[in-house]
């Protein structure tokens, strides 16, 4: 194996290790500069050569280095970051090895919110079609470590990180669902944030949700828009007297068949139908949607004390997760909302209007708890402050009544109180079970 001092990975997490794991494999050994303490790590990288609380270049490596493989963690002025640009190094991302390498069709998905569901839903759908599918990306398994899985297809979700790192991606299909604010606190504001987002599609060959207008007549692509009004692509549209989802007003599904609940989910369901459409026809993928589970920790269902419905919505780590949530309700007051936590210095004041006359009472936790509380207090909707999660569930199951939603929909990220949204979910899941068996076994005696 040769050391490969053209190549340095920048920052050594999931994504840098999984470069360095691909990078070994073309029997190459890269050195890896990384800017925290020193890390506990397996034998499997004893011999690699790994700079450690490194926020300046070491001079050899910087004279040598041709290439920079920039973690999605890190952000553009990170100090590396920048000291890679002003030496004048090509920056790359995973996602830039990723589409070097493959020979197969690649499907690119972002937004702010859905990605995650959109991806998964993209992915069964090819996957139940027979087709050989890998699934990753910022969702679960890097995308590097995918490509020894004899694929047919690949459906990557893609973070605003990533896009920014790389260079234009040459994908067959690819989405832009929404973008609200977020991360500006790695962008720098929120133009920058779209401007990353917005990169996905510069190099697609198949664009869906891009409208024709927004790019040349002579674009080497074929450019297709969804979610548009009938009958000029993809939207819901009433058949037999119900809401079908429908491909230039031909009805597919039925609403009430699909397999994830709430509006939000009609429109991930229209997504992913979109996005592969090249290689699955729409009457045969819209049958196959209804094999689809759902994503944990994305409004997914707990079974609470009778006549309370409990949701576990903690991946809505974002203002526009929340209000997509709260939109499938009703303004009948029901709602308990349980939200809270770091806010990434994001626009809090959307959630006001879309909590007014929704919510019952919103229950606050976490470092950005004051400004959630402040909202709420403009816009007449009840608030009370909570020390932690276990408070907020003894509190929204107490103060509960018979046909209320309680709803843990944060709308911040959790890094405040826990290692990640997944551990916040289950804490709550865990905090509902717990009441419901004290609840059922008072009952019994």
């Amino acid at each position: 194996m040769t050391q490969d001092n053209g190549t340095v990975i920048l920052g050594f997490g999931a994504t840098g290790q999984s470069v360095a794991r691909y990078l070994l494999g073309e029997q190459v050994s890269p050195i890896v500069l990384d800017s925290r303490p020193a890390q506990v790590l397996t034998e499997a990288w004893c011999g690699l050569e790994i700079h450690w609380h490194c926020d300046a270049w070491p001079a050899q490596v910087l004279a040598q280095a041709e290439r920079a493989v920039v973690s999605p963690g890190l952000p553009p002025h990170h100090a590396l970051v920048q000291q890679a640009l002003q030496a004048g190094l090509q920056l790359l991302s995973d996602i830039d090895l990723f589409m070097a390498a493959v020979e197969v069709p690649v499907i690119g998905i972002t937004g702010t919110n859905g990605k995650s569901t959109v991806v998964s839903l993209a992915g069964h759908l090819l996957q139940a079609s027979g087709r050989r599918c890998g699934i990753g990306g910022n969702l679960g398994i890097p995308a590097l470590d995918l490509m020894h899985d004899n694929n047919e297809i690949y459906v990557l979700e893609l973070s605003s990180f990533q896009l920014a790192h790389s260079e234009l991606l040459p994908l067959a299909s690819a989405a832009l669902l929404n973008i609200s604010d977020d991360h500006r606190d790695w962008h720098g504001d929120f133009d920058a944030y779209v401007a990353a987002k917005q990169r996905i599609y510069a190099n697609a060959d198949y664009r869906v949700g891009a409208h024709p207008c927004d790019y040349p007549a002579d674009a080497p692509c074929d450019v297709k828009v969804a979610l548009v009004p009938l009958p000029h692509g993809w939207g819901v549209a009433t058949h037999a007297g119900l809401p079908w989802l429908c491909r230039d007003a031909a009805p597919l599904i039925a609403v009430d068949q699909l397999p994830l609940a709430g509006m939000h989910n009609v429109e991930n369901c229209l997504w992913a139908l979109a996005l592969v459409e090249p290689w699955i026809d729409p009457p045969v993928a819209a049958q196959l949607l209804q094999g689809f589970s759902g994503l944990p920790h994305r409004f997914a269902e707990v079974r609470g004390p009778a006549g309370i419905r409990c949701i576990n919505d903690s991946k809505a780590t974002n203002v526009g997760a929340t209000l997509a949530a709260l939109a499938g309700y009703a303004r009948d007051q029901q709602v308990i909302l349980i939200a809270g936590g770091d806010s990434k210095g994001a626009d809090l004041e959307p959630l006001g209007a879309a909590m007014h006359n929704r919510v019952r009472l919103l229950l606050t936790l976490g470092a950005n708890a004051p400004d959630l509380n402040a909202v709420a207090e403009c816009h007449g909707v009840p608030w009370q402050q909570v020390g932690n999660m276990d408070e907020a569930v003894a509190a929204a199951l107490q103060l509960g009544e018979h046909g209320n939603t309680v709803l843990l929909s944060p709308a911040c990220a959790s890094l405040d109180m826990y290692p990640n949204f997944a551990a916040r979910g289950e804490h709550f899941s865990a905090l509902v079970a717990e009441h419901l068996a004290a609840a059922e076994s008072g009952a019994s005696t």
